[in-house]
Formats: structure tokens, sequence, C-alpha cells
């Protein structure tokens, strides 16, 4: 199996997740269409990217603007785990984005029930 087929192989399931997730999110309205927009265009230009990746290297070697040797199995393993987390990093910043509006929602209701024990005591 080449080397650059497994590198799309496995950062497929990841790119996908988070084009996915994004997608849901917009389905729920927790984020803006130009963020969906944004997001998707990312993870199709990553995918673009891997799935181009061979044949742009084949290109620059024989066009001799690069001498450099072809992907290591090192390489798809870097790759691999830059891609994890920047997964990782966009589930957590929903995650958290979600616990912000909660906390929001939480504050608003003390502040009023709050207010009605001051307004009751008068």
């Amino acid at each position: 199996m080449s080397r650059y087929l497994l590198l799309f192989l496995l950062n497929l399931p990841f790119i996908l997740a988070a084009i996915l997730s994004t997608v849901t999110q917009y389905k729920l309205k927790k984020i803006s269409s130009r963020r969906l927009v944004i997001q998707v265009l990312i993870g199709v230009v990553a995918l673009i990217g891997l799935a181009l990746a061979q044949p742009i290297y084949v290109w620059l070697f024989n066009n001799k603007l690069t001498d450099t040797e072809p992907l290591s199995l090192f390489d798809v393993v870097q790759i691999t785990a830059i891609v994890i987390v920047f997964y990782i990093a966009n589930r957590t910043r929903i995650k958290y984005l979600a616990l912000e509006t909660k906390l929001q929602e939480l504050h608003s209701e003390v502040s009023i029930k709050l207010s009605n024990e001051v307004t009751h005591k008068k």
C-alpha cells in the first residue's frame, strides 16, 4: 500500500467527522452559516491536499524543484497526529462554547431569581 494512500485513509475519518460535526452544529443553529462555510472549506482543502500529495510531489521531483525523499512512514504518522490534534482542538472549542452558553443562561437565571427575592422582601 502506498504511503500516500495510507496517509489519506488514516486522516479521512477525522476530517469527515469534523465536517459532519460542523454541519450538525449548523443544523442545531449553534454556528452561523459563515462559520459553516469556513469550517467545511478547511476540511475540503485538507482532503484535497492529502489526495494530491503524491501527484504534487511527483511533479515537483520531475521538474527538479525538490530533491527530498518521498513521504516516509514517520511523515505519515506526524501528519496524522497533526490532523488529530486539530480535530481534538475543534471538538474542545465546540464544547467550550456550549459550556459558556450554559453558564450565561445559568447566570441570567440566578440574577432573575435574586432580583425577584429582593423585590418580594420590600
